[in-house]
């Protein structure tokens, strides 16, 4: 518990920033693409905030996530389904959704 903790803590430190490009970017993808599933959970997908969904993933660090999300990943189609997200594209809107967990 205490290095979930730990891992969790680290990734949102990473995502602390509230402002500039690449938070905004991440709102996008996240309103545009990403909140389809994850505001309510379709298909397993966590639910933005919710940390108890997040926990596991966030363990994982963000490069997998980033991998998972880029090539697809249990019910997850690769990109969410948007082949014109970029890879920075991807990773704004994992930090985004990282960054809204309650601490």
């Amino acid at each position: 518990m205490k290095s979930t903790f730990i891992v969790i803590l680290s990734l949102l430190a990473l995502t602390a920033c509230d402002s500039g490009p690449d938070h905004t970017r991440g709102i996008e993808v996240v309103n545009g693409t990403c909140k389809v599933c994850h505001a309510q959970g379709i298909n397993g997908a966590p639910i933005i905030g919710n940390k108890k969904m997040w926990g596991p993933r966030a363990e994982q660090g963000l490069e997998t996530l980033i991998e998972h999300a880029s090539n697809g990943y249990g019910l997850m189609p690769a990109k969410g389904g948007n082949e014109s997200l970029t890879k920075e594209d991807i990773s704004a809107a994992i930090q985004y959704m990282l960054s809204r967990l309650p601490e």
